[in-house]
């Protein structure tokens, strides 16, 4: 799925030092979770490790980021991206 980011999108990524493709990786293979109109990706703990076999090398280069970013994304466009700062990182 080709992403199109908002230019709120990518000057968050910037400020943050977020890669473009970790955020289009977390969209792909992240958790999502349904708010309103929009889904927040992550990738979780549990999740990581499925992921980490699956993508070896993109995962050794980026598992910092990988475990420390979210998404916030409306059918193809990103909105925002942030870093998750607690360890319990639950949206309802």
């Amino acid at each position: 799925m080709s992403l199109i980011f908002s230019d709120h999108a990518r000057v968050r990524c910037q400020q943050r030092g977020i890669p473009i493709k970790v955020v289009e990786f977390v969209v792909e293979h992240g958790k999502s979770v349904r708010t309103h109109n929009d889904s927040k990706f992550f990738i979780s703990k549990k999740n990581f490790n499925s992921i980490k076999r699956s993508n070896p090398d993109f995962v050794a280069k980026n598992d910092k980021h990988l475990l420390s970013t979210a998404v916030v994304v409306n059918g193809r466009h990103v909105i925002t991206c942030m870093k998750k700062k607690s360890k319990k990182f639950n949206w309802n």
